[in-house]
């Protein structure tokens, strides 16, 4: 009886000893607790789960939170490894095309440069403004070798660090007709969207410049940089010359729609225009389906997409012998063989300038200078912000104040960091993001 008694005191002992130490170490951990939900919610949001626990980053963000700093905590989430590989890289593969559907996204060397410009490398800074911009391309170094995105295996996509791997090459470079590669002039690089190395890659080269006229190319630069379609850019302010020459002048839709924009508020004053971008494309890049993306150094009758989708009849429209049967616009001026460009000559007057918030040039040559002048408009980051709140916090109560705060953090013209990470940072810390 005693014996029994014994060992139930002693069990009974150990019993309140363990209670009085989990109490204990409940009380101390209690203290930690918030703390800790908070992070585990922004490291969640921004890095997808990926980041665990046991990561010292993760207790870094403890430590920031617990300082009232919630804005340090997301800015250690945002620049970690984990971020790169898996909203950056989300990001940019949505960024192939306007649909911004990264579902049937692959990685290649657009996205490996947008990547790039979201995050930095080894020694380069993030850059927002030169997306559109930077000539120079991006591979992967695997095992001390530069490979090119879309040539690693899954094992090596498993293993590659966004923020690591990445080697900054300059220049970029295309097939010409004879399916020779060829080195792009730096006038007619921009950035990530004339950047393909094989036929099957999806990116947004190949989106562009594989079917039509070259309009699916600046019009998809236009939407996916500014959040607007292609209606918001339509305005019937335009001159006739400006219009396309494959544009039929005689369709009675020309200057007045039946129930729809007319053809020249879309062709002559929105992204179609010969002015708003147009000329920076057409005639110089095309899509082949056996040879991929090509720089055209001498266009051609043949080869002038200027000159409409069907090469058969574009000795026709050039010139427009028949204005009665042949569709054309005889009074178009056509494109500049320069690939001059000029946002300021409708855009000013129609307030469309203002709404982009455009900052940068309002003319220039080429698709490089255009791209330049893009990548600093306000219009940009405020896209950027309003992406990021759909993707982390579609939930939140941001104002247009709240966005417009963001993104003058952001854009460099405003003194901002130009680095996707400082409004990732910003919206995952807004208190309405909980």
């Amino acid at each position: 009886m005693v014996k029994v008694f014994k060992k139930n005191f002693s069990t009974l002992s150990v019993f309140i000893s363990f209670l009085f130490i989990l109490n204990h170490t409940v009380n101390v951990f209690a203290l930690d607790t918030v703390a800790t939900a908070k992070a585990l919610r922004l490291a969640n949001t921004i890095t997808g789960g990926y980041m665990p626990a046991s990561d010292p980053l993760f207790a870094q963000m403890v430590t920031k939170i617990q300082a009232g700093d919630m804005m340090g905590a997301a800015d250690i989430a945002a620049g970690s490894n984990y971020f790169a590989s898996y909203l950056a890289r989300r990001l940019a593969l949505q960024m192939q095309t306007p649909a911004l559907d990264a579902s049937n996204g692959k990685d290649n060397d657009a996205t490996a440069f947008v990547i790039a410009h979201f995050v930095g490398t080894a020694n380069t800074k993030p850059s927002i403004s030169t997306l559109w911009s930077e000539n120079a391309t991006y591979t992967v170094n695997v095992g001390g070798k530069a490979t090119h995105a879309a040539a690693l295996t899954r094992a090596q996509l498993a293993a590659v660090d966004w923020k690591v791997d990445l080697i900054r090459v300059n220049g970029q470079t295309a097939k010409d007709v004879n399916n020779n590669v060829v080195t792009i002039p730096a006038k007619h690089v921009g950035g990530y969207t004339t950047l393909s190395d094989r036929i099957d890659d999806n990116s947004f080269a190949m989106y562009g410049a594989e079917a039509g006229t070259n309009l699916r190319m600046i019009a998809g630069i236009w939407q996916i940089s500014t959040g607007l379609g292609i209606l918001d850019f339509s305005s019937s302010a335009a001159p006739n010359t400006v219009t396309p020459r494959f544009i039929p002048r005689n369709d009675p839709n020309f200057l007045k729609g039946q129930g729809q924009p007319a053809c020249i508020a879309c062709h002559g004053g929105g992204l179609a225009s010969i002015q708003h971008g147009y000329s920076t494309v057409a005639d110089v890049f095309d899509f082949d389906a056996q040879k991929g993306f090509l720089y055209i150094a001498n266009p051609t009758q043949a080869t002038r997409k200027s000159l409409g989708s069907d090469p058969k009849i574009r000795a026709a429209v050039e010139a427009c012998s028949d204005p009665n049967k042949i569709p054309c616009n005889p009074e178009s001026t056509g494109v500049d063989p320069n690939q001059a460009w000029d946002l300021g000559a409708v855009w000013s007057s129609t307030g469309m300038l203002t709404k982009l918030g455009w900052t940068g040039a309002t003319s220039g040559v080429g698709l490089n200078e255009f791209g330049a002048a893009l990548g600093t408009a306000k219009i940009v980051y405020e896209n950027l912000t309003k992406r990021v709140i759909y993707e982390i916090c579609p939930m939140g109560a941001f104002t247009q104040s709240d966005i417009t705060k963001i993104a003058r953090a952001t854009n460099p013209k405003t003194g901002g960091t130009d680095d996707l990470r400082t409004i990732v940072a910003m919206v995952a810390s807004h208190l309405s993001c909980k």
